[in-house]
């Protein structure tokens, strides 16, 4: 679901169909299939358009003696809105590639699985996302995942939503140079990163702050703001500005840590430099703050509305 999100991205910024038509199109529709009738690890489509998969599936994988700290087998909330997002990109290839009937067939899918989700997933109490669904109920952590929901670009939610999910996230889980993995509210939240390796993985996912979260979360939070100028500036200022001017003179010199304590100071934890802790930062900052969108952007989803 990530690879077919890329190959949107590399779309907004090359327009080269041909290239995805001749050399990935095939292993795209593979790949959504096997989704839909079932693959590994217990990976399905369930009867109401959603996506059921097994435990430690998704990015928090932590485990202790083979058990996972944060479970989250069901239907992860992010696993939920890459799912809609693949699906609607998946709707928009089959027309433009000439496959009408395939088109409707994964609109349909999209249409049923957003229904599902806004029913599902919504923690009408409090204005936000659950964190899992399955057979057991319903995990009502406030925690990050549901900031991609709110980020992508076919968005399974509607723009009043997409707010109330970012106010919550920025009210609870902002951590400086990134999102908290966990709301200092709940019970299991552990501030500091320190100590073993069983101590360190259990606070991995439980409260650490995460870098790579600060470009979903820009990126949600312009969106909902319209990316009006005084909201982008302030964006850089609170968002991006500490971790551009402060931590790269911190840990690894002119780089970006891999985490951070959820309690404050925040230092920095894990490795000194982390791929997804630069690039997503640098995605926001360039797209979203300083509005230099992608040259294809624009035409590709003229396509939605054709």
């Amino acid at each position: 679901l990530w690879f077919s999100n890329s190959v949107l991205q590399y779309l907004k910024y090359t327009g080269n169909f041909d290239f995805v038509h001749k050399e990935l199109w095939d292993t795209m529709q593979d790949a959504i299939e096997r989704h839909i009738h079932g693959t590994m690890f217990n990976i399905h489509m369930d009867d109401d358009g959603l996506l059921l998969h097994g435990s430690r599936l998704t990015w928090m994988d932590a485990s202790i003696d083979g058990k996972p700290v944060t479970p989250r087998e069901g239907k992860a909330v992010e696993v939920q809105a890459l799912w809609y997002n693949a699906l609607k990109f998946m709707e928009v290839l089959s027309s433009k590639f000439g496959d009408d009937d395939q088109s409707q067939k994964y609109h349909l899918i999209a249409e049923k699985a957003k229904k599902s989700f806004n029913e599902k997933f919504w923690h009408s109490e409090e204005d936000y996302l659950f964190d899992v669904v399955n057979k057991d109920g319903s995990d009502q952590s406030l925690r990050p995942n549901q900031i991609i929901a709110a980020c992508l670009d076919f968005s399974i939610l509607d723009p009043k939503r997409r707010e109330d999910v970012v106010n919550a996230v920025w009210e609870k889980l902002w951590g400086i140079y990134g999102l908290r993995s966990l709301s200092p509210d709940d019970p299991k939240y552990i501030g500091r990163y320190a100590g073993g390796f069983i101590d360190r993985d259990r606070a991995y996912h439980n409260g650490t702050v995460w870098a790579w979260l600060l470009g979903p979360f820009v990126t949600a939070f312009l969106k909902a703001k319209n990316y009006e100028a005084y909201w982008r500036r302030f964006a850089f200022e609170n968002f991006l500005q500490p971790t551009f001017y402060e931590e790269t003179r911190r840990a690894g010199l002119g780089t970006i840590s891999e985490i951070f304590d959820g309690n404050p100071p925040h230092s920095p934890k894990g490795c000194v430099s982390q791929a997804w802790s630069v690039a997503e930062p640098l995605r926001a900052y360039i797209e979203d703050v300083l509005l230099i969108r992608p040259k294809w952007e624009r035409r590709i989803f003229n396509l939605v509305n054709t």
